[in-house]
């Protein structure tokens, strides 16, 4: 059935807006019948969702094959309107943040205890409904109840925060190491700010847009270095380490010159982590791998952060919530996508108030 249509609607049938991708380049909004949860989910009215670079990704190209019409957006939170009957621990009324990965429990992966590599994973916006809608359905042991002092807009980057903190893990990020960031987006940004509250010896952005570097070296825990400012790039990041390289690299961008720079950056049994997804095939310095001993890591998803991330959300002092630079009301959508999309000169993440 597509939810698009509305002559498949029951008699009677309670209709939400959503946005609605129908084939890549293609979104848009229109009614779908709200959805009912499961026993051990939840029925949420969305209050905030933001917007991933993934969304516009999966908007464009549609690399991971989602199968089409579905309604996207995975970072979200609202009020519960209905629980069910074995969703312990939540009522109606509760105020909430949502991780979009539910895990199957069963499979080879989740049977290795890497539930976040589920082989048969169930994801809002990708095989689930999202959380672009005014309702949105989450299993309950994926939701959170949010802190009281924390607005919805920021307790939706929960899942973000999440993957930010596997991306540091991986990279093996450690109190008095050097820490090097390739790519000034949102990511960037939070991982940034998660790596200095890691006491390191240094932290150095690696970027392309003035306003985002200057977002994050606020509070000076950041050094940020432009890249179309430099006359070498691993000259000018190998200067702001001190000259002695770095310990890990979290590559932020989708760009295969920037594994080139980061395993170039590393020293001796440095960690790159790749936390963005770079398609078709690159090139790496295998030799430099081998003589440096380095280990290159990936990081998609992440192992279950959720209660740590609301609590970093809520440290003032992190100001993680600060990445959300505009914000517009759901019947603007049009114009929060182009934010998100094209406004790279002026701001980093959006988000959807309902």
């Amino acid at each position: 059935m597509n939810p698009c249509t509305k002559n498949n609607f029951r008699e009677g049938e309670i209709i939400l807006k959503a946005l609605m991708l129908k084939s890549p380049g293609e979104l848009v909004m229109c009614d779908a019948p709200v959805p009912e949860p499961g026993e051990n989910e939840l029925l949420i009215r969305t209050k905030a969702a933001t917007i991933c670079t993934s969304d516009l990704i999966d908007i464009k190209e549609n690399p991971f094959g989602i199968e089409l019409p579905v309604i996207i957006g995975h970072e979200g939170a609202g009020v519960v309107v209905k629980a069910g009957a074995r969703a312990e621990g939540f009522s109606p009324g509760d105020r909430v943040a949502a991780h979009p990965v539910m895990h199957c429990g069963k499979c080879a992966s989740c049977a290795r205890g890497l539930y976040h590599l589920c082989d048969d994973m169930e994801h809002l916006g990708l095989n689930r409904g999202g959380t672009f809608a005014e309702y949105f359905v989450i299993r309950a042991d994926r939701a959170r109840l949010k802190p009281e002092s924390l607005p919805f807009e920021v307790s939706a980057l929960m899942e973000p925060v999440c993957v930010c903190l596997e991306a540091l893990d991986r990279a093996n990020v450690a109190e008095g190491s050097n820490v090097l960031i390739i790519g000034d987006g949102p990511f960037g940004i939070i991982i940034s700010r998660l790596a200095a509250a890691r006491k390191p010896a240094c932290v150095v952005m690696l970027g392309r847009h003035e306003y985002r570097l200057g977002k994050a070296s606020e509070g000076g825990a950041v050094v940020a270095v432009n890249e179309k400012k430099c006359g070498s790039v691993i000259e000018e990041v190998m200067a702001a380490a001190g000259g002695c390289g770095f310990d890990s690299c979290v590559v932020c961008a989708a760009d295969a010159g920037a594994v080139e720079t980061g395993v170039a950056a590393l020293r001796s049994r440095g960690t790159l982590c790749l936390f963005s997804g770079i398609g078709g095939r690159t090139p790496v310095d295998l030799f430099k791998v081998h003589v440096k001993e380095l280990t290159i890591a990936g990081s998609c998803n992440d192992t279950g952060y959720l209660d740590e991330a609301l609590r970093l959300l809520a440290d003032k002092t992190l100001d993680i919530g600060g990445v959300i630079t505009h914000r517009f009301p759901f019947e603007r959508w049009e114009d929060a996508f182009w934010q998100a999309r094209d406004g790279k000169q002026n701001g980093l993440k959006v988000c959807v108030d309902f």
